[in-house]
């Protein structure tokens, strides 16, 4: 048996999965002060007798990290770079860092030291996490490690190197992901080990995971390594559940309705799309694989408020619909006396609605259609930001890169009403699979746990890497690009072997090779390749509508 457990900005709901059928759900509302309470109630309503010895595993996407970051809730961090010449990084990082001399060139030749004297300066502000990244550390990690060595002489306890966090270039990203990484540790520590004797105290002993932003899932202890990985997994989640649901068919875009956000999603193939660069953490870029998504704060509990003639919706969330004892009117209530949905009193939203002047079914179609059509504009800039993306394939260049929808998909508790006034604003069909309500937790508890990791090779250099390991290789004999995918595949391996993940599928999801010129002589290869744990969902679901 399979537990699932999502935290949401309004409900924290629970699903146990036996033989591909959902047999236990529970939605309980999310209480943002004690987040693990709310785990823990969603928890012991689904846990029957004797389940607890015949879960296999349990996997939780939390709002943890992603709450901590956008409310800025951050430990302070240390920041070290070392970003050698020709690059202005002024303002491309969260916080002020301590910029080190030294250099490490494209090919990984060090070719200036660093100065670790120059840490000295910045004692007073070296605290217990840290972190450090190095243009092309990725193809050299040394001079981090000296960095992170000295820093755990200052005091330091735990070091986030970006060239650990991500093997791919880009200095920027990998850096603010190591800071990210070092500013949400303690949070994400103290959480995962609440999780663990919470579980504990249930006789669960099964392996616990953490949902991950491109939706694959880490064991509990590799993702204390990375947990910057954990951020927008509530939307990593709704995109696996509709996987295992009802995987769109078609062109698709996909909405999860919560109270507080929905999230878009694009779907290609039976597929969803994912972002071409990392995720963006509070405007700035990250080393981090998501889907391409977008959340906005509109939701069922959205506030109401008038302007003029019209309304806006959210971001803010008012509380429970008025329909259901709330005190306001809410998009809910909108929804209600507009006849999308029914639920609650209709009386008591018919009334909250009426406080705000002028008939209450005229004002509820205006309040949905403001909603409808803040998420069309959305849906639209994330249209034409997809369009404008680089060509990078044979197929690209035929084809073209423009996204085209012929269906729209709902999940969550407020997409009856919302995706299906949607669809009638976009002229699209609707789909809203059986088990749409908690279909989040049904994604986390079917995500396949997965790895990726780089390697790059140098041939005239004699050396190959895989960051991730932070070991730097001499080449074997008669060394080609088979032999490198036989060693990125077999270190993926013994990874996942040391968390105790099962054993998947490699794929290669990135290829490079270039040939080394010296005068006008070709003297060597280049390689670099991406392989990952193949992502995805473990199989389908079936899931019958239960009131709960």
């Amino acid at each position: 048996m399979l537990l699932g457990i999502d935290v949401g900005g309004t409900f924290t709901d629970a699903v146990i999965i036996k033989d591909e059928m959902v047999i236990e759900q529970a939605k309980v509302a999310t209480d943002h002060k004690n987040v693990l309470k709310s785990i823990i109630e969603a928890l012991d309503r689904v846990l029957f007798k004797g389940a607890a010895g015949d879960l296999e595993r349990v996997a939780i996407s939390s709002t943890i990290v992603t709450n901590a970051l956008t409310e800025n809730k951050l430990e302070p961090v240390f920041l070290a770079v070392i970003t050698g010449p020709g690059m202005n990084v002024e303002d491309k990082f969260p916080v002020k860092p301590c910029y080190l001399s030294g250099c490490v060139d494209h090919r990984g030749k060090i070719t200036a030291s660093v100065k670790l004297e120059e840490l000295q300066e910045w004692k007073d502000t070296i605290g217990n996490v840290c972190a450090v990244s190095g243009k092309f550390a990725v193809r050299d990690p040394e001079q981090e490690y000296k960095v992170e060595r000295e820093l755990k002489s200052y005091g330091s306890s735990k070091v986030f190197l970006g060239s650990e966090l991500s093997g791919e270039l880009n200095f920027i990203r990998r850096t603010n992901s190591a800071y990210f990484a070092a500013a949400v540790y303690k949070i994400f520590s103290d959480f995962c080990q609440k999780v663990k004797q919470a579980l504990a105290d249930r006789y669960i002993n099964a392996p616990v995971y953490i949902l991950k932003a491109d939706g694959g899932t880490l064991p509990l202890e590799a993702a204390l390594e990375q947990p910057v990985e954990a951020v927008f997994t509530g939307p990593a989640a709704s995109v696996l559940g509709i996987e295992a649901l009802a995987a769109p068919g078609v062109n698709s875009i996909s909405l999860d309705v919560g109270g507080t956000t929905t999230d878009i999603a694009f779907w290609e193939g039976g597929l969803p799309l994912m972002a071409k660069k990392g995720a963006v953490i509070n405007g700035y870029s990250t080393a981090v694989h998501s889907f391409h998504m977008r959340s906005i704060g509109i939701g069922g509990d959205s506030k109401i408020t008038k302007d003029g003639d019209g309304y806006r919706v959210g971001p803010k969330r008012e509380g429970p619909a008025a329909a259901v004892g709330g005190s306001a009117p809410t998009l809910s209530d909108a929804f209600i006396v507009g006849g999308y949905v029914e639920f609650g009193d209709k009386n008591k939203a018919l009334d909250a609605i009426a406080t705000l002047g002028g008939n209450p079914e005229t004002e509820a179609e205006k309040i949905v259609q403001a909603a409808v059509s803040k998420i069309t504009a959305t849906i639209e800039e994330m249209l034409i930001t997809w369009a404008k993306q680089p060509v990078y394939t044979v197929n690209d260049v035929i084809r073209g890169t423009e996204f085209v929808p012929k269906q729209l998909t709902g999940v969550g508790g407020g997409s009856m009403g919302l995706v299906n006034a949607l669809g009638v604003a976009m002229g699209l069909p609707v789909e809203i699979p059986m088990g749409a309500m908690v279909a989040n937790a049904i994604g986390a508890a079917v995500a396949r746990p997965t790895l990726s990791a780089e390697l790059r090779a140098d041939t005239t250099e004699g050396y190959y890497l895989i960051p991730e390991s932070g070991k730097r290789q001499p080449l074997p004999k008669k060394f080609n690009e088979v032999m490198a995918r036989n060693l990125l595949s077999e270190w993926l391996k013994g990874q996942a072997e040391k968390w105790k993940i099962p054993q998947e599928e490699t794929e290669l999801i990135s290829r490079e090779h270039f040939r080394t010129v010296h005068g006008y002589y070709d003297i060597g290869d280049i390689y670099s390749l991406r392989m990952q744990l193949k992502p995805g969902i473990l199989h389908k679901v079936s899931c019958g509508e239960v009131k709960i």
